[in-house]
């Protein structure tokens, strides 16, 4: 008996493999279709979930595909918009991709994250022969629409896909092979799908190597836009924060290049910044720029003072610079900080506190004299002339001096006070006018600035003027001519805008005479005087200053201002006062800690002032009158509180058993009898 063959089988062994697994993979295809059973043998596991996926979202497998949810021209206009990035940086991958496949009957397209097409490149033999289905922009090829295909299989499972011919879900898709990729942000977030779509019979074994190679392109050009969007933010960064500095900032690279100065920089260094980046330091600022120092020792430097010629003249700063160096210790560049020399000075003042705290309201009395000396140095405040101040020791003379200071347009200045008495003779010149580095043996290094530097700007204040030696008498003198200094070792004169306020307490006149001042110097000095009274001269003012004194330091010694007798004012008035205001103020401190009874009388005064022994009799009776005076206080304050020795002792400003003794010393006692009974039982309790 021979054997008939079936000509479906005789067709299938005739056919080549390829062909043969596609016919296989169709009628697996057919059979799930028909009755949803899965040969698993065929149908690899991402296809079967596919189809199941399908079937549950109830897909029509024979739909025709040629409409598939087009969006509206808006719609695709906000899609667009939405994934701009992604298609700038995929269109040149997808041309370059294109250029491989075309003539092989293949499209590109590209999808977003919910896969609508977004764009797509094919010549119009592949257009033709895919009429039929819907590769237009805004068409939907999600497995919900699409059923299995590898844009939205691939958007499913996140990994490259290729499916060919019958492993689609949809009938109209069994000729074709559809191979892609999803694309995946820096931070991973899934942006969209490239994808190839060809005749199965066409399509290259290593078309989804393809794919896979360019989305790995798009994505690393994605990763590098990152990086220099975060690069250009990071520079902007850096560059706003350097902006906002209030210290210049210079950055030179091995070779000399400045690659970044801000602006407080170039104010400081007298260039313009733009000009200067991308520069050679040793080209715009001359080859002995001293910064430059750091790239070829490698030695840094901290707060240290330079100065620049430059064409608009000479700069001073400070700067404290460091070396950059490589992984193996190689100089790469040197980066440093510019300070102004005023800015420092400015900083030195605020931190030792060279400000002007008084003013004229702060200059306590009525006395006519005095009035008239403050109305006329309120109009010499506003210029700049040189003032010297006479007046006997104590009369308040750096007051008056800090009060000129504040009236005058240098009151945001700073305000230098040197007493040139207290200064050793050798170290006179040093203070006023600095020294450079090495100048003399101990000097700091790097050098100081001297006090009319420090002053510049503001007012110096030179007391006891007259004390000064002779011969920094002639380089006083001479800066005052001037209006520069020059350092102890140093070359360059320094420009100062100081104005110069001095006091003493001798007669200058006479130390002219006796070969101890200068004449020219006390010409020079000897602009606006102001000779200050002293104390005696304005007694009146004694009872003003008094009061002001007391609240003063009462409230510095945390205790309430306690009351004045008129006796105490009385002994205050009599005496001569030879240390003046400066020694009132410590008269009345003195006093306020041997108060007790919160009363001021003549006995809290020094010996000097009141003494009971050399006392006439009239003396002894006021005193006897300030006793009654006090025991009087006492009294009504106590019938006031019903003998409440606490609440008493509380309103008078004494302790209880202080109380008890100026009850005991004035024999006072209640007129009521239970008051009586009750402070003899509180005196027991109290012990």
């Amino acid at each position: 008996m021979v054997a008939v063959m079936n000509p479906d089988y005789e067709n299938y062994f005739k056919a080549g493999p390829v062909e043969r697994k596609i016919k296989r993979i169709y009628r697996s295809w057919e059979k799930f279709i028909n009755s949803f059973e899965i040969e698993p043998y065929v149908i690899r596991p991402l296809l079967a979930n596919s189809w199941h996926r399908c079937l549950r979202m109830k897909v029509d497998p024979y739909a025709p595909l040629g409409e598939l949810r087009l969006l509206s021209s808006q719609q695709l206009e906000k899609r667009i918009k939405r994934r701009k990035k992604l298609i700038d940086a995929a269109i040149p991958f997808m041309s370059q991709l294109y250029s491989f496949v075309k003539g092989t009957d293949s499209l590109v397209c590209l999808a977003d994250d919910q896969g609508m097409i977004l764009d797509v490149l094919r010549d119009p033999v592949i257009q033709h022969r895919t009429k039929h289905l819907c590769h237009d922009l805004g068409s939907h090829w999600g497995e919900a629409i699409a059923g299995t295909n590898s844009i939205g299989t691939a958007l499913f499972e996140k990994k490259p896909v290729q499916i060919t011919a019958s492993e689609h879900y949809c009938k109209v898709m069994h000729d074709f092979t559809t191979s892609a990729a999803p694309i995946f942000s820096p931070e991973q977030e899934l942006l969209g799908v490239l994808c190839i779509v060809g005749l199965y019979h066409n399509v290259h074994p290593h078309t989804l190597g393809m794919v896979v190679a360019a989305v790995k392109a798009i994505e690393n050009h994605l990763i590098s836009q990152k990086t220099s969007y975060e690069l250009l933010i990071a520079y902007n960064k850096v560059t706003a924060a350097i902006e906002t500095m209030n210290e210049g900032l210079i950055a030179i690279e091995a070779n000399q290049r400045i690659t970044q100065l801000n602006s407080v920089g170039a104010k400081i260094l007298q260039v313009d910044r733009k000009e200067c980046i991308g520069g050679h330091a040793s080209v715009i600022f001359g080859k002995e720029f001293p910064l430059l120092d750091v790239i070829t020792t490698g030695r840094e430097y901290l707060d240290r003072e330079f100065y620049l010629e430059t064409p608009l003249g000479g700069t001073r700063f400070t700067s404290t610079a460091k070396p950059i160096k490589d992984a193996f210790g190689n100089i790469t560049g040197m980066i440093a900080t510019l300070k102004e020399i005023d800015t420092v000075h400015k900083l030195v003042h605020k931190m030792v506190g060279a400000q002007a705290t008084m003013v004229f309201d702060d200059i306590i009395g009525n006395d006519p004299q005095l009035h008239a000396l403050i109305k006329r140095a309120k109009r010499v405040a506003r210029s700049c002339s040189t003032i010297l101040l006479l007046g006997e020791s104590g009369t308040g003379k750096e007051i008056f001096a800090q009060a000129v200071h504040n009236a005058s347009g240098r009151s945001r200045g700073p305000f230098i006070v040197i007493n040139c008495g207290a200064i050793p003779r050798d170290l006179v010149e040093s203070e006023l006018f600095g020294f450079e580095d090495g100048a003399f043996t101990g000097a700091a290094r790097g050098g100081r600035p001297g006090k009319f530097e420090l002053a510049s700007g503001g007012t110096i204040f030179l007391d006891e003027i007259g004390d000064m030696p002779l011969d920094i008498q002639t380089s006083l003198l001479r800066v005052l001519q001037e209006r520069q200094v020059t350092r102890i070792g140093g070359q360059k004169a320094i420009q100062i805008n100081t104005r110069v306020i001095a006091s003493t307490n001798k007669n200058l006149a006479e130390e002219v005479d006796k070969g101890n001042f200068r004449l020219d110097l006390y010409y020079r000095l000897n602009v606006i005087t102001f000779n200050l009274p002293g104390l005696r001269e304005r007694s009146k003012d004694i009872p003003y200053l008094v009061q002001y004194f007391v609240e003063k330091i009462s409230r510095r010694l945390g205790q309430a201002a306690p009351t004045i007798t008129p006796e105490f004012y009385n002994c205050l008035s009599g005496y001569s006062w030879p240390g003046n205001v400066r020694e009132l103020e410590n008269v009345i401190e003195q006093a306020l800690h041997l108060v007790e009874t919160n009363i001021l009388v003549p006995e809290h005064l020094p010996s000097r002032i009141y003494n009971p022994n050399l006392m006439e009799a009239g003396q002894l009776e006021k005193t006897d009158k300030l006793k009654n005076a006090e025991a009087a206080l006492i009294k009504n304050t106590l019938d006031s509180c019903h003998w409440n020795i606490s609440r008493a002792a509380a309103i008078l400003g004494i302790s209880r058993n202080t109380l008890y003794r100026k009850i005991a010393k004035f024999s006072l006692t209640p007129e009521n009898s239970r008051e009586k009974e009750t402070v003899e039982r509180r005196k027991h309790y109290d012990g």
